[in-house]
């Protein structure tokens, strides 16, 4: 009878592997891949060794089954299928963590999943979250490092992210915003907060901490490795001593977050000692168990069947009627795996033309995706970037480009689902999840045009989306 009790309760962890099974693998791979998140590694036996350390508490509570999460299941559910069908893998991580915690409390019914309540929830940080976050924490840690700097009386200039000093010039990279900093202090504050407090407001606070500690301590490293700069003549504080004085400085941050945890610790409750009787599974428990394993296989299903949605595609939207055939040239536009593309010129050849074409739904490149590219960034950097209303519809994205010869060009864009264009990224990503979701087929376009004449791309933009228009 016991084995058929936990083979029961191994079904919605099943069900839960099939459905994501790949989100989960993606998020290990980006553990391995990338040194912001290789604390994932961590998290699952740190999770494992709090739970085997409650175990003793954990079996005095009645066991249970727990609907709550089981109608709450749905949600994470149709989050992971609006990631997949849109291809946004943070939806996808996040509807992967979440099931699962919801998951652990259905089955472990609600007073055990008190008592283990923290293992559960520190899941969360399995999750590699926080690239949003890289852009503004490099605006603050120049922001920062020019404070510091001006304490110590020493001469920098700032622009927005580029620090010069007397005898030397500094960028804030996304490799110095501290966002490894951040996550590792913030789980490790997490797991400090919750061994050595134990009011509520005192966890509260001490995770404030350890979120806004790590962004100061950051910004005086940056300042730190400026002010070695300055006083060696640029001598030190460059390639490997630039790594070594941000571990050093990390190893001072847990140090001192340590020391605060500790220095503010409450006293540890005396555990009392409870007994109940642990009740056999019943017929409900039963239901709750196919309950949850049906929509977790429904969900399932009908991700695969987004799969089955590709449709052929047999031409690209309609060119601008003087435009001609070209060849590649230094722009360097590229959307790889794209059904169809095109790259056309107008006759005096100072305007060219770009559109690519992808189906709603194909095993290989998508419309929005990290492998495309706008410009070759070997040859070009963005100088200025600012959105551009096409017509009351539509919105574009018009970039002012600067070579490394001083050469420029403006660069219009947009993108269409269907009939519907705007110059939003996830935008797009969500009305093609919407269509995919619903059965819809259809097309996915870019459209660009790049002119040394910033009035002349925009002037071919607005034609060439009247074109589109007249001609869907």
């Amino acid at each position: 009878m016991g084995q058929n009790k936990i083979m029961l309760m191994l079904l919605p962890i099943i069900g839960w592997g099939l459905v994501y099974n790949q989100a989960f693998l993606d998020m290990i791979s980006i553990w391995g891949a990338s040194k912001t998140y290789e604390h994932g590694f961590l998290i699952i036996p740190i999770c494992l060794w709090i739970a085997w350390l409650q175990r003793h508490q954990f079996m005095t509570q009645p066991q249970s089954i727990a609907w709550l999460p089981i109608f709450l299941l749905p949600l994470p559910n149709l989050l992971w299928l609006i990631g997949y069908a849109a291809d946004i893998a943070l939806f996808e991580h996040v509807a992967a963590v979440t099931s699962f915690q919801l998951i652990l409390w259905a089955m472990l019914g609600t007073p055990r999943a008190k008592v283990m309540w923290f293992p559960i929830c520190y899941l969360v940080f399995c999750i590699p979250f926080g690239e949003q976050l890289i852009a503004p924490l490099q605006q603050i840690t120049a922001n920062l490092a020019i404070f510091f700097l001006q304490l110590a009386n020493i001469p920098a200039l700032h622009e927005g992210l580029s620090i010069t000093i007397p005898n030397g010039h500094f960028f804030v990279a996304e490799a110095c915003s501290g966002i490894r900093f951040l996550i590792s202090s913030l789980a490790l504050g997490c797991l400090f907060a919750y061994f050595q407090f134990t009011k509520v407001w005192k966890r509260l606070a001490f995770i404030g901490f350890s979120f806004i500690f790590p962004i100061i301590a950051n910004g005086i490293r940056a300042a730190g490795i400026i002010m070695i700069g300055y006083y060696t003549d640029m001598a030190h504080a460059t390639g490997a001593d630039h790594l070594i004085y941000g571990w050093v400085f990390f190893s001072i941050i847990i140090f001192c977050i340590f020391l605060v945890a500790n220095r503010f610790a409450d006293p540890l409750p005396t555990p009392g000692k409870r007994s109940a009787p642990i009740p056999v599974i019943n017929v409900p428990a039963t239901k709750a168990v196919g309950l949850t394993t049906v929509l977790l296989l429904s969900f399932a299903l009908w991700g695969k069947n987004i799969t089955l949605s590709e449709e052929d595609i047999l031409a690209t939207p309609p060119m601008i009627d003087d435009s001609h055939p070209a060849k590649d040239t230094t722009w360097g536009i590229t959307f790889p795996h794209a059904s169809k593309t095109l790259l056309a010129t107008n006759p005096v050849t100072d305007t060219y033309y770009y559109t690519a074409r992808y189906s709603l739904w194909q095993p290989k490149g998508e419309l929005i995706s990290s492998e495309n590219a706008l410009f070759d960034k070997d040859v070009w950097s963005i100088n200025h970037s600012a959105p551009l209303v096409l017509d009351p519809q539509t919105q574009a994205n018009s970039l002012s480009l600067i070579s490394k010869t001083g050469a420029e060009i403006q660069i219009v864009y947009w993108y269409c689902i269907n009939t519907f264009c705007s110059n939003d990224p996830i935008t797009i990503k969500l009305v093609k999840a919407g269509l995919l979701i619903i059965g819809e087929r259809g097309h996915a376009d870019v459209f660009a045009i790049a002119s040394p004449d910033a009035k002349l791309a925009e002037q071919h933009a607005r034609k060439w989306l009247a074109v589109t228009n007249a001609n869907p």
